[in-house]
């Protein structure tokens, strides 16, 4: 089975934080989601699906890059 991989999202938008030098306030407004929907991230659990798109749309990569096949 296929799933999303949040814990993978969130760290690809830290990493764009930390270059860029900027705040999760900084980054949430870019993207138009809470700072709170990224941390929650963090944590790997389920996501709305529109802020998932945006906030992978604002790393500018493909979706399936954080896609991974699982055992459940």
């Amino acid at each position: 089975m296929k799933r999303f991989d949040a814990k993978a999202l969130y760290q690809a938008l830290n990493e764009q934080r930390l270059q860029r030098e900027v705040t999760w306030s900084q980054i949430s407004k870019e993207i138009g989601v809470s700072a709170s929907t990224i941390q929650r991230t963090k944590l790997g659990g389920r996501m709305e699906v529109d802020g998932m798109i945006a906030m992978v749309g604002w790393l500018d990569v493909p979706v399936e890059t954080f896609v991974r096949e699982t055992d459940f």
